[in-house]
């Protein structure tokens, strides 16, 4: 039998493409909740109005949960509804309190990065499922990016040598293309703009790459104009072995999309690509430019790979990401998912340094 999935969070925008998702699991949505707001899933309907520039993918969203029992208070859900999983889309200032409910009660977990506002939101949480062998996991889909996932084979083989830096950048639209007045562009709700929203994917994904946590930052900010939280982000980091790092991240596009670029600098060979294109960018392919100095490739030491992404199963992004989620519910039970509550806590713990470090300035340690 496939997982009952009690989703938490309706009025996110993320539902539409989850749910989407959800249809093509081995696993069934039996409950539902917005928290404060009873649901009538007989008239859910593709949102429209979106604070992201996500498109809806154009399923009859009242279909995908036809049947499944209503509630209005996610911890009476996780505790009566008889679910094995709990995948929530709901806001960083009270997600943990959920997830702590659910742990209690054995129901494991699929959450919205980047789960928490702080790291102390979810660290005894997280030793609590740890101990009661509750799966959390956190929504870091690039850990099945392609690109990614080559990337990372090729340092573990030693393929570039010692890895000297890396140089991140994942920008996307403007604030005018987002509904500013959703609780995501809120300081109180969610602590942070650019780097705590559409941030975390790539500051958990290079040091993924590297299988080298980062160890400090130095972050600088740009503010907004529109809301209480940054609209942009650099940082710099320093992983545990010293190989050194830039990230930017930032709303700055005047066009729906993203602008990504990933580089890696060895001493024995180096690798340049966007890592990611979107559906609304309408690219063919990703490339993977490598150099190297291996005696293997001195006849051609100039190679691109090109990586052709397919979008059938998840149009916004692409069908690694749909992967990571079928990774997610094959392995929950035993543990066994792309990214753990552990991850989620370094994630944390990384921003909480980048925000302590915009505000002192300087270098700041990763804790832990």
């Amino acid at each position: 039998m496939g997982a009952n999935i009690g989703y938490i969070g309706i009025d996110h925008h993320h539902r539409d493409p989850y749910f989407a998702v959800a249809s093509e699991l081995d696993a069934t949505i039996t409950a539902v909740c917005e928290p404060g707001r009873r649901v009538d899933v007989g008239n859910i309907a593709a949102m429209d109005d979106r604070p992201d520039e996500i498109t809806t993918e154009g399923q009859d969203m009242a279909d995908l949960v036809g049947g499944a029992a209503v509630y209005e208070d996610p911890h009476e859900l996780v505790s009566d509804a008889d679910v094995d999983v709990a995948w929530i889309t709901y806001r960083s200032d009270e997600t943990p309190a959920i997830i702590e409910s659910a742990v209690e009660n054995g129901v494991h977990v699929i959450s919205e990065k980047p789960i928490g506002r702080t790291a102390d939101d979810l660290e005894a949480i997280a030793e609590r499922a740890n101990e009661r062998g509750v799966t959390v996991s956190p929504t870091m889909y690039y850990r099945r990016n392609p690109v990614a996932m080559t990337l990372r084979d090729r340092v573990s083989e030693g393929f570039f040598g010692d890895v000297w830096t890396l140089d991140g950048r994942f920008n996307a639209s403007q604030l005018s293309y987002r509904d500013t007045d959703h609780y995501l562009y809120d300081r109180e709700t969610s602590r942070g703009g650019a780097l705590q929203w559409i941030g975390p994917h790539w500051v958990d994904v290079m040091p993924w790459i590297l299988d080298d946590p980062i160890a400090r930052v130095n972050a600088r900010f740009h503010d907004a104009v529109e809301t209480d939280v940054e609209a942009g982000a650099v940082l710099q980091f320093e992983t545990e072995s010293g190989t050194l790092g830039t990230y930017h991240t930032g709303y700055y596009l005047s066009d729906r999309g993203k602008d990504t670029h990933l580089g890696l600098y060895g001493t024995d060979a180096q690798a340049l690509t966007p890592l990611h294109h979107d559906s609304l960018q309408h690219e063919p392919t990703v490339p993977l430019d490598i150099t190297s100095e291996h005696p293997d490739w001195t006849a051609a030491p100039k190679r691109t790979v090109e990586f052709e992404f397919t979008y059938d199963r998840f149009p916004a992004w692409g069908d690694f990401v749909q992967d990571y989620f079928e990774d997610y519910f094959a392995g929950y039970e035993t543990g066994d998912v792309p990214a753990t509550v552990d991850d989620a806590v370094q994630l944390l713990r990384v921003l909480d340094a980048a925000y302590e470090s915009g505000e002192r300035g300087g270098w700041v340690d990763v804790e832990g």
